[in-house]
């Protein structure tokens, strides 16, 4: 007997089994019959057609890489995984499933053989190909699913957020403009305005990282910028900041172009600070902008410890060691979501540009923005 035929005859046994497994892993205990087998049997009827059928050795070989023809519309095995995301079912369970009916259907018809043909082997190679193909629509789905849901959250916490921070900000400096204020008064409305500019960026981090980790990238609005007025308004911020810190800055060459001012702002905001942050306090940060024949760089040095070469692989991802790694103040405060070179990598592509690094023990850090005068 073919395994196709063999399927179909005993759909009703595969789907017991398939069911008792799914009701071990079932967050809910009182699922029912319908829930529980959810799907199965469309899938396996679809396998059964599928082992019918004449199969090249291109089309198999296009199956173990993925790679197979498939009809208009979401599959059967997709549609199983949205369904089990709903249901609570983590990404482990969702795999199990399959390990276990791919073991229940083996186990089942190897019984009714006493010896192994080739046509059995043909079989259980295109059966596994058929149940690696399902695997591997089921888990990229329950994953885009996953990923869209933590997009839509993160874009419904910043916008919610924002307002209310927005609120605080503007208090706390209608507050500071107070000449009656008694100097405690002044000092604590000043704690308000900081932190809440510390939460601001917070929540403009999530926001990005939630639009350009989105598929679509970080979007920028080109206009024509001369970068010296962008750049000189970041460095004299972040020297207010930092006033404890030295920051030199030199700007040489023709430094127009079309650029989005307000991102490459960011983007050299967030350079500074890693600087800061990460480079030897004695030392001085040095940002150099330069216009040159094709483009304009700015670069952005410090003097400390070299980079590991471990985590030069992971500069620029956003998850790093899988997990956000947030930065804190000396004082233990939250400063941001470790976002910063993430997000400056995205606003760099997003202009058509690259960011480079070089970091040794000798010569120290150096982060380098090339970027065309212009998007193609």
């Amino acid at each position: 007997m073919r395994l196709s035929t063999f399927i179909l005859d005993n759909l009703e046994a595969i789907l017991q089994e398939w069911e008792n497994f799914a009701k071990s892993l079932h967050p809910n205990a009182a699922a029912d019959t319908i829930e529980l087998r959810d799907h199965a049997e469309d899938m396996l009827r679809v396998i059964a057609a599928d082992l019918a059928s004449e199969q090249t050795e291109q089309q198999s070989i296009d199956k173990s890489l993925g790679r197979a023809l498939r009809a208009d519309g979401q599959s059967m095995a997709e549609i199983h995984a949205e369904t089990r995301l709903v249901a609570g079912f983590t990404i482990d369970q969702l795999v199990a499933e399959y390990r276990a009916l791919r073991a229940s259907v083996l186990r089942l018809w190897q019984r009714q053989f006493k010896t192994t043909s080739v046509f059995q082997i043909e079989d259980m190679t295109r059966f596994n190909e058929a149940i690696d193909q399902a695997l591997g629509e089921s888990v990229a789905q329950y994953s885009r699913m996953v990923q869209s849901s933590q997009h839509l959250f993160l874009a419904i916490l910043g916008h919610d957020v924002r307002t209310p921070v927005g609120a605080i900000t503007a208090g706390a400096h209608v507050l500071l403009l107070d000449q009656a204020l008694s100097s405690k008064q002044v000092k604590l409305a000043s704690r308000i305005l900081s932190s809440a500019e510390r939460l601001e960026g917070i929540v403009s981090d999530l926001l990005d990282f939630a639009v350009a980790n989105s598929g679509n990238g970080i979007p920028v609005t080109p206009s024509s910028v001369d970068l010296t007025t962008v750049c000189g308004v970041v460095i004299e911020e972040m020297r207010a900041v930092h006033a404890d810190r030295t920051i030199s800055f030199n700007l040489s060459g023709d430094l127009s172009g079309a650029f989005d001012g307000p991102r490459i702002g960011q983007a050299l905001s967030n350079l500074v600070g890693n600087a800061l942050q990460h480079g030897s306090p004695e030392a001085p940060v040095s940002v150099t902008v330069e216009g040159e024949l094709n483009g304009i760089t700015l670069a952005v040095h410090n003097e400390g410890k070299a980079i590991p070469p471990a985590v030069m692989q992971t500069l620029f991802k956003a998850i790093k060691h899988q997990t956000l790694r947030p930065t804190h103040d000396q004082q233990g405060r939250l400063r941001n979501l470790g976002l910063g070179l993430y997000i400056t990598n995205e606003i760099v592509k997003a202009h058509g540009g690259r960011i480079t690094v070089v970091s040794t023990e000798e010569g120290g850090t150096s982060f380098t923005i090339h970027l065309p005068r212009s998007l193609n």
